[in-house]
């Protein structure tokens, strides 16, 4: 009986020892064949043994299977538990990372981390006024400095009145770097960089500024006589300008300085020269015009000299000459007024002063309207009296019909026709801010067309330029600003 007992017993293990599933002594086994005896019913038992007096009476006569063939075909169903469960003990199978793929990881790191060191070091080398040194990523021009590798001296701060308001105040250095020229401490150098340190630049202080109007007078200068038209080109009758000044006071310093910007004009009227300031500028004028052809050669010759000029124009010649009217306009010429007809009639063709009052105006009038008509627009109204005889009551009486009365300080005399030579030395004796007479109609003036072409380009060669006469006004006039 022992003996049958034991051979009971052994048909539950392998050889090895191990519990054979489905065996009684399978405890862990059994609560996966009662959670699967339902499907059990349906399906065939796999892994009964024969002889097995524990299995169902249907096992009887199936082919054993081993416990490894039961672990790894097992679909999940049955009484051997959940899907993949296997042979209880058995160990548990790991997935392996390839190693080839871990040496790529591990390269790829590698390679990233020296390229970017590579491309983006933390101390590199550079050049400071022809000294190699090493710095560290980031450092500043002033770094450069503190370092003691340079050691340029510092520009002042300048008072507004021009005196030194801080010494050291100024700009610390001057530094070109890599062909930058710069004076920003705060200026990161690249890597490779050659900085070559200079000393700083004087800075202007910061000050705070006022605006005050100075007021105009009143007077004027003497009109009775010729003798006054001669003394200045410009002649103006003005009811009075104020000026202006500015007050600078500097925010460092505390000191102040006053500086006028515009001078005031006295109330009644004016006889005067333009200061240009040393700028090389001439204002060439022609009269008498327009003329069929002398005026387009003036043009031309103007033109070919970068040159502009005005033209007094006699109203009564304008209409049949409109063409070359809008070409003055065109080419960036100014054109005013000669009167209607010169004067004709009771100013016997050269003096305003004979005529009457409403004469005076009506001659004047008629000129600038003839202009304006061709042009389709406004002119300025600048006149020029014919033979210069702007004096007495005619000043009072034109005030409100014209800005300015325009004068001269070179007469050519090319009307007496002299020859070119004179004519273009009289040109090139002009001095800055100078007015030139001369004379585009009345006759032949091809003398005039060829002393243009001899004193314009040597002029040029000089450092002369040639405005009209309202840009010689607004530039350098009373009015004009810092006059």
């Amino acid at each position: 009986m022992r003996d049958e007992r034991r051979a009971t017993v052994a048909k539950h293990f392998k050889r090895e020892g191990e519990l054979q599933q489905g065996s009684r002594f399978d405890t862990a086994g059994r609560e996966g064949r009662e959670e699967g005896a339902a499907g059990a019913a349906r399906a065939p038992r796999v892994g009964a043994y024969v002889d097995n007096p524990y299995a169902p009476e249907s096992a009887h006569g199936a082919v054993g299977v081993t416990p490894e063939r039961v672990g790894a075909g097992h679909s999940g169903h049955g009484p051997l538990g959940k899907a993949g469960q296997g042979v209880p003990g058995a160990p548990a199978r790991r997935r392996r990372v390839p190693v080839v793929a871990v040496v790529l990881v591990v390269l790829a790191v590698l390679v990233g981390g020296g390229a970017f060191l590579y491309l983006n070091p933390p101390i590199f080398r550079v050049s400071v006024n022809g000294v190699e040194h090493m710095v560290h990523a980031g450092s500043t021009l002033q770094d450069l400095v503190d370092e003691g590798w340079a050691t340029p001296t510092a520009g002042d701060l300048i008072a507004v009145d021009g005196t030194i308001a801080q010494e050291g105040g100024g700009d610390k250095f001057e530094a070109n770097l890599n062909g930058t020229v710069t004076s920003d401490p705060s200026t990161v150098v690249p890597r490779h960089s050659t900085v070559e340190f200079s000393d700083g630049n004087d800075v202007d202080e910061d000050y705070t500024e006022t605006t005050e109007t100075i007021a105009h007078g009143q007077g004027g200068q003497d009109t009775s006589s010729p003798s006054s038209y001669y003394v200045a080109p410009f002649h103006v009758y003005s009811d009075g300008e104020d000026g202006e000044q500015v007050t600078r006071t500097g925010k460092v310093s505390g000191k102040t300085v006053t500086e006028v910007t515009k001078q005031p004009v006295d109330a009644g009227f004016s006889v005067f020269n333009v200061d240009t300031h040393g700028d090389k500028v001439i204002a060439l004028t022609f009269d008498d015009g327009p003329w069929p052809t002398t005026t387009a050669e003036v043009l031309d010759v103007l033109k070919a000299n970068d040159a502009h000029a005005t033209f007094f124009e006699i109203g009564n010649q304008v209409a049949e000459n409109a063409d070359v009217v809008k070409r003055i306009v065109a080419e960036g010429n100014q054109i005013g007024s000669h009167t209607w007809d010169h004067a004709s009639g009771s100013g016997q063709g050269v003096n305003l002063t004979f005529m009457t009052a409403d004469e005076q105006v009506n001659e004047v009038d008629k000129g600038f309207a003839a202009i304006e008509d061709v042009l389709g627009t406004s002119v300025t109204h600048v006149l020029r009296a014919p033979g210069g005889n702007y004096y007495g009551s005619l000043v009072d009486t034109l005030k409100g019909h014209i800005t300015a009365e325009v004068g001269w300080n070179i007469d050519t005399e090319d009307w007496r026709r002299p020859g070119a030579d004179k004519i273009a030395e009289a040109i090139m004796s002009a001095s800055p801010g100078n007015v030139v007479l001369m004379h585009d109609g009345g006759g032949d003036r091809s003398q005039t067309v060829e002393a243009l072409k001899i004193a314009l380009p040597k002029l040029k060669e000089q450092g002369y330029s040639f405005v009209t006469i309202d840009e010689l006004l607004n530039t350098y006039g009373p009015s004009a600003s810092g006059n």
